[in-house]
């Protein structure tokens, strides 16, 4: 398949409003992002799966996700663990009263929730990471799925589809299972449907006409069902509505991508920083919240600029964006490290 410029931008957009999202903008704002910004991802993961690449080999297919997906999550980890103890050392930093191997229960056991109070189960070093361990869970079930779509058909792979989904979201309410599998299971809603998507060549749109007024429709309707669901977020669990849920989900991504499209057909300054960062939205993801705490820790001791930057959410995200971009620079620069995470 050849890679289109749009599945770059649009990662790009979805990691601005992960950015966005992990601060502490007005609540109705935060409520739209976290309707769609994970959604997106886990459908432009569907998106570009094709079952044939590894229909003769799975085993390759669980190694190369593995090694792009759970190899970085552990690294990274260790990374923010290390240094957070030395700087606990030097007393510029305190891991809230919990030893290193506290931390490490957290990050073996692959979940960002629960966060009001956090659990010993809970990888507090790098909440965000949570992603990665279940979108390679979520890669496997959707493997599977696509297994079952070649041999048996669609209505019985969209029948095992909802039975996984079913299973995520009312396991969920009882456990927390690790690597975020029950997230993995309920993610399905967004894979699936950018697989089938894709293998059936859908597409709605036929002239602009038709494509200004579909999206004026979707808008429209993403915060109708917003209001009716209020707020959600993946990572936590909280779903409101699972079938309100879904179609805000898709709604909210399928704007995204229209946008995303729309911005692609020129190769602007502004098509280019977005497809930047979505070439680069892991490592934003990972590193995003955790170099800011570095800077600010280290930096207290001199200056004061803790409280001007962290009550002010659009400073704070701009320190989140800029530190993301120096984080990539270097990172690209030690071969180690570059060949872990590109």
């Amino acid at each position: 398949m050849t890679y289109e410029k749009w599945i770059d931008v649009t990662k790009g957009i979805g990691i601005l409003l992960v950015i966005l999202g992990h601060n502490d903008f007005d609540q109705s704002f935060l409520t739209v992002i976290h309707t769609f910004n994970m959604p997106l991802f886990f459908y432009i993961s569907g998106y570009l799966f094709h079952y044939k690449k590894y229909k003769l080999n799975p085993n390759n297919f669980i190694f190369q996700k593995f090694k792009r997906l759970v190899v970085p999550y552990f690294v990274t980890n260790i990374i923010i663990l290390c240094t957070f103890t030395l700087l606990f050392f030097f007393k510029m930093n305190s891991f809230n009263g919990n030893s290193p191997v506290k931390y490490l229960i957290g990050v073996f056991y692959g979940n960002g929730a629960p966060l009001n109070p956090p659990t010993i189960y809970t990888n507090l070093l790098s909440v965000p990471s949570w992603f990665l361990l279940g979108l390679f869970c979520a890669s496997l079930i959707l493997y599977l799925l696509t297994d079952s779509h070649e041999k048996y058909g669609l209505a019985f792979s969209s029948f095992l589809c909802f039975l996984v989904i079913l299973f995520g979201f009312r396991i969920s309410k009882y456990i927390l299972l690790p690597w975020s599998f029950d997230i993995a299971c309920v993610s399905m809603i967004f894979m699936f449907s950018g697989y089938l998507v894709n293998y059936y060549k859908i597409n709605w749109l036929y002239n602009n006409f038709k494509s200004n007024l579909y999206n004026s429709i979707c808008i429209l309707l993403l915060f109708i069902v917003i209001s009716i669901n209020g707020a959600v977020d993946m990572n936590t669990r909280t779903y409101s509505n699972l079938f309100f849920f879904s179609i805000a989900g898709l709604l909210g991504t399928y704007i995204t991508i229209e946008f995303a499209k729309k911005i692609s057909k020129k190769e602007s300054l502004l098509m280019k920083i977005f497809a930047y960062f979505g070439k680069n939205s892991i490592l934003i993801l990972l590193y995003h919240t955790f170099i800011p705490i570095v800077i600010l820790d280290t930096t207290n001791n001199f200056c004061n600029i803790r409280e001007i930057i962290s009550h002010s959410p659009i400073l704070y995200s701009l320190t989140m964006l800029v530190s993301s971009i120096v984080t990539i620079i270097i990172i690209k620069r030690l071969p180690f490290l570059d060949r872990i995470y590109f």
